[in-house]
């Protein structure tokens, strides 16, 4: 019963750090990489579940944060036109379509289920 309320915390944990992933990309990524390291051989059912998902999502979503940064520095810098489009469309688009289902997952973990994240799907790891 012990490794239960663990793991289930654990993927709690997971969950919220792919959401603090999206306000403040690379720290959290940074967390849930050690953690998925740290668990990677060990975790079964809900903690699996969570933690590979978040951490594939965390990833995703740090690599669409830095590739709109790398747009913005392409097309003129931060202090262009762009830089604000750029972000507008970031903001609007990306980040809802990654804190939906996020928040999602995080309720499934706190209620201790499993929830599969759209497009990323099942995690075979």
């Amino acid at each position: 019963m012990e490794n239960l309320s663990e793991d289930k915390t654990l993927a709690v944990i997971s969950e919220g750090l792919y959401l603090l992933n999206l306000l403040f990309p690379l720290l959290p990524l940074l967390a849930l990489a050690w953690l998925w390291q740290r668990h990677r051989g060990s975790a079964t059912g809900l903690l699996a579940n969570h933690l590979h998902q978040a951490f594939i999502g965390a990833v995703i979503a740090t690599l669409l944060f830095t590739a709109a940064n790398l747009l913005i520095i392409v097309l003129g810098g931060y202090r262009s036109l762009h830089a604000l489009i750029i972000f507008e469309l970031y903001y609007i688009i990306c980040v809802p379509l990654l804190l939906i289902p996020g928040l999602l997952g995080l309720i499934k973990a706190m209620a201790g289920q499993t929830y599969r994240f759209p497009l990323i799907g099942r995690v075979d790891v």
